[in-house]
């Protein structure tokens, strides 16, 4: 009986999950080879990109930079104040605020907005198709699903969210002049706030934020259209696409974000 308990518990808690992994990535990068092909060979259904542009990009863009613009007001009031508990001056906190948000906080805090918001909506999508059997009604009309569903969403990520996370970058470290009229003690002029802004920022820190941004727009996409094509069991089964798509979407923008900054 012991021998028998222990191969059941190394498969179910060490084979399986080795498994599931190796089987996840072998269907990502299969998907990510058939995508590419189309990219590549210039198989790109236009008004459909365009129409993702539109739909995943210039809609997210109010949610994301309402959220980076308040991080921007809480990073430099936190600045702020350590600034003055310290005995520096006030006028760095500006080139401090930029730095740390185009080195990290706008492409992960956007990016991670975005999956919650794209993600979902990509899943959901792909998934109630795929339980309908609209995705074999596809198939069976010569209408290739990679080409017709991803590459279009793929390129719309590639393009908006580095798009979106600009704007919301630009809003986010203007709202942070704000607390330096507000906050008692500080009164730091614009003037000098946004030379602390330019003095810090540089082409090789726009880079980092364009290339992570990137990275994490595809990501989304990729993973999201991934969980929808995979998704069954009704609407029940749905509901677990987006939970997946948008959790492992989350933890794969960390992992990246890592790798990357690293």
């Amino acid at each position: 009986m012991w021998p028998l308990a222990i191969a059941g518990w190394v498969t179910s808690f060490i084979l399986t999950p080795v498994i599931n992994f190796f089987d996840y990535i072998g269907r990502l990068v299969t998907l990510i080879g058939q995508a590419l092909w189309y990219i590549l060979t210039l198989q790109i259904p236009i008004g459909l990109t365009i129409q993702q542009m539109a739909h995943l990009g210039t809609d997210s863009l109010f949610i994301v930079t309402l959220c980076v613009g308040f991080t921007g007001v809480i990073l430099a009031t936190i600045l702020a104040q350590q600034a003055q508990d310290l005995g520096f001056g006030a006028h760095y906190v500006g080139g401090a605020v930029v730095y740390s948000m185009a080195k990290d906080l706008i492409p992960v805090l956007g990016s991670l907005v975005l999956a919650g918001r794209v993600g979902s909506g990509i899943a959901s999508e792909i998934g109630s198709m795929k339980v309908t059997e609209q995705i074999d009604a596809l198939r069976s009309l010569a209408v290739p699903p990679i080409k017709h569903l991803v590459v279009p969403r793929l390129l719309a990520c590639a393009a908006m969210v580095p798009a979106i996370c600009f704007i919301a970058g630009f809003v986010g470290v203007w709202a942070g002049w704000i607390p330096m009229k507000l906050m008692p003690g500080v009164n730091l002029s614009h003037r000098l706030y946004f030379d602390s802004v330019f003095a810090m920022l540089d082409y090789k820190l726009m880079w980092i934020c364009y290339k992570k941004s990137l990275f994490f727009g595809i990501i989304i996409a990729l993973i999201s259209c991934l969980e929808g094509f995979a998704t069954r069991g009704g609407a029940r089964g749905v509901g677990i696409t987006v939970t997946r798509a948008v959790v492992i979407s989350m933890v794969c923008i960390f992992v990246m974000d890592l790798i990357l900054t690293v």
